[in-house]
């Protein structure tokens, strides 16, 4: 269960203004290079799948490299390839027919077999969520990545690697997140 302390800190957050901001991104960033629940591997993994969403060719660059060094097989970076198109292509309007065939056609890939776990593809996916910054997707990675074994803090561990690839339009994103996390049902039944 995710500490008190910290979730208080997240919602008090939601009221910084810029200089706090600036500061905590100064800080978040260098979070995300350190060992943490999530391994550097899958945090390297999470950082590319989030730089192909940027279309930041450099970073794309850098980050195959530095997740190969890491221990990512070509197969597992393919596979965040993947997850990157799957977000991407992600309808603009959350409704109706269209929605649903991505939806479904979504959690077909997630629950497929494959050399990435689900927990890590749904982590994928929230990264690219955070610098979207699509609400409906950072609410429907995370109650995924909860279900297939996430823990609280592996998800708020997406935050500084969001944050050092996007700044400060990633930071905007903790009310989301933290509402996203507080309406889950794995999560409620935790805190009950």
């Amino acid at each position: 269960m995710i500490e008190p302390s910290f979730m208080d800190s997240l919602k008090k957050a939601r009221t910084y203004g810029l200089g706090e901001f600036l500061e905590i991104i100064g800080e978040l960033s260098q979070e995300s290079t350190k060992k943490g629940v999530i391994d550097r591997k899958h945090k390297e993994l999470i950082t590319l799948g989030i730089a192909l969403a940027k279309g930041c060719h450099r970073c794309i660059e850098i980050h195959t490299d530095a997740a190969t060094r890491m221990g990512a097989s070509e197969t597992e970076i393919l596979q965040v390839r993947k997850v990157a198109l799957y977000t991407q292509a992600s309808p603009e309007h959350r409704h109706g027919e269209l929605w649903t065939a991505w939806s479904d056609s979504w959690r077909e890939f997630s629950l497929s077999k494959g050399c990435v776990d689900r927990r890590c593809r749904e982590l994928v996916g929230l990264g690219i969520a955070l610098v979207q910054q699509d609400s409906r997707l950072i609410e429907m990675h995370t109650h995924a990545a909860l279900e297939y074994g996430s823990t609280p803090e592996e998800i708020f561990e997406v935050m500084p690697i969001a944050l050092l690839m996007d700044g400060a339009p990633a930071l905007s994103q903790i009310p989301h997140l933290v509402q996203a996390l507080e309406q889950a049902p794995e999560y409620i039944a935790q805190a009950a």
